[in-house]
């Protein structure tokens, strides 16, 4: 909600976590503060004895500690941390010539990811969200696991019943099993789609689509000849192949790939691994998460992140990058740099046959396009805030550089609205402010 004119943005930090920052130099120390303070509880500290010291009266989300440090080193430190804490991340800041220390580190003290110095800040506040994120998944799926458990008892005391029970009582005992049954079914199709909508949000995507080219990817898995479970592993592929990108910075989530430099597309390339490695702690998922990882590989060898080639690739990944680049090739930004129409997509994909996709699969896919009445085109538009209009609906919420949400989706913007976001980009010289708006709403 945008505040009194005279005021600017109003808001109040909501805190991600508490980190604690290790180094000797008090200019780090002070620098690493700086770049956490505005989402996170940070205390910093001088040396491993004091961090240790402060360790056993309060507790922290995440301890970034330096390598080289006089008494206690770093490597020292993170080792102690994690047979005292296990559960706390571990992240150690390392110089070039400290690397082999570094691994052994990463072997003692189970270090999450080891960063280099100097580091890039958009970098380290990328690996910190990615951990915390990683984190709060892994806590989620312990809770489904237990109350999986928790169910597994509940149908094997109905098991025991129905052994017990007379033959009339049989049916009513069954209907109670598979009550059970559907009620995990659904609890965990659940838990999926609020991860598709968190998705969603952070990538500023229309709400819903994602399972319009789940579906999509559905069909066409049964008309290629998948059966059975093949075929619900690309659906819920599908729904959260972009789960790796949730930690993106903004300068990323807001381009297209021919808009980005060198080092946002490297960090680009790596979002199918992040999205299996995070999905594979929920074992319903495994089978989804490699195919996650497969789908941005090219039928001609010159995908990513292993360059797999040909029938090399599995057929589910396969089937998965061509839908998910049909959908692409009709939204604003995409990876031509230019948005297609339908037909103009269709006519890519089979000019591109045999390169970048299966040309045999590509032929079915076409025929499970002249049954597939759904569209699959974006209804949101990006606009920069410059270009902000009164009128406008928000399609995603507004986040500023720091990560805090200044608008929230479906706020129609006011006359007061423009006037207060064109102050915004210039108090944010620097940084691409853009809103997502529903496309209708677009003169």
């Amino acid at each position: 909600m945008l505040s009194q004119p005279e005021t600017g943005f109003e808001f109040a930090e909501e805190k991600r976590g508490r980190i604690l920052i290790v180094d000797d130099e008090e200019p780090v120390r002070q620098a690493l503060k700086r770049l956490f303070r505005r989402g996170y509880d940070v205390e910093v500290v001088a040396s491993g004895e004091e961090a240790l010291q402060l360790l056993n009266q309060e507790s922290y989300d995440v301890v970034i500690s330096d390598m080289r440090m006089p008494g206690m080193n770093g490597a020292e430190l993170l080792k102690n941390c994690y047979q005292r804490w296990p559960e706390m991340i571990r992240i150690l800041l390392t110089g070039f010539s400290e690397l082999e220390s570094a691994i052994s580190a990463i072997n003692d003290g189970k270090v999450y990811r080891y960063v280099a110095k100097p580091w890039d800040n958009d970098e380290l506040k990328g690996v910190v969200i990615e951990a915390l994120d990683i984190r709060d998944l892994k806590l989620s799926n312990d809770a489904l696991n237990a109350h999986i458990v928790e169910q597994n008892s509940e149908l094997s005391r109905l098991n025991k019943e129905l052994e017990e029970k007379h033959q009339q009582e049989v049916g009513e005992a069954e209907n109670k099993l598979h009550d059970a049954l559907r009620s995990l079914h659904q609890e965990f199709n659940s838990m999926v789609h609020i991860l598709v909508g968190m998705i969603e949000s952070r990538l500023g995507e229309d709400k819903g689509g994602s399972e319009t080219l789940a579906r999509m990817a559905k069909s066409f898995a049964e008309f290629s000849g998948l059966s059975g479970e093949a075929i619900q592993d690309v659906y819920y592929a599908a729904l959260l192949k972009n789960f790796g990108k949730i930690s993106f910075s903004d300068s990323i989530v807001q381009k297209s790939l021919t808009q980005m430099s060198p080092q946002e597309k490297k960090e680009f390339a790596r979002f199918s691994i992040t999205g299996q490695t995070s999905l594979m702690m929920l074992e319903p998922l495994q089978n989804a998460a490699n195919i996650i990882r497969s789908h941005t590989e090219l039928y001609n060898g010159r995908g990513f992140p292993d360059r797999l080639s040909g029938e090399a690739i599995p057929k589910e990944a396969r089937i998965l990058r061509i839908v998910s680049d049909y959908a692409e090739l009709q939204n604003d930004h995409n990876f031509l740099g230019q948005k297609l129409t339908a037909a103009d997509a269709q006519t890519y994909l089979l000019k591109m046959s045999g390169q970048r996709y299966d040309r045999e699969l590509v032929d079915v896919f076409m025929e499970v396009l002249k049954d597939f009445s759904e569209s699959v085109v974006s209804n949101v538009e990006r606009v920069a805030v410059c270009d902000a209009r009164v009128g406008m609906v928000l399609a995603g919420n507004l986040v500023s550089p720091a990560g805090v949400v200044l608008l929230s989706a479906d706020t129609q913007l006011t006359e007061r609205h423009v006037d207060k976001l064109h102050t915004l980009q210039r108090q944010f010289e620097g940084h691409q402010l853009t809103l997502h708006i529903h496309r209708q709403d677009v003169a």
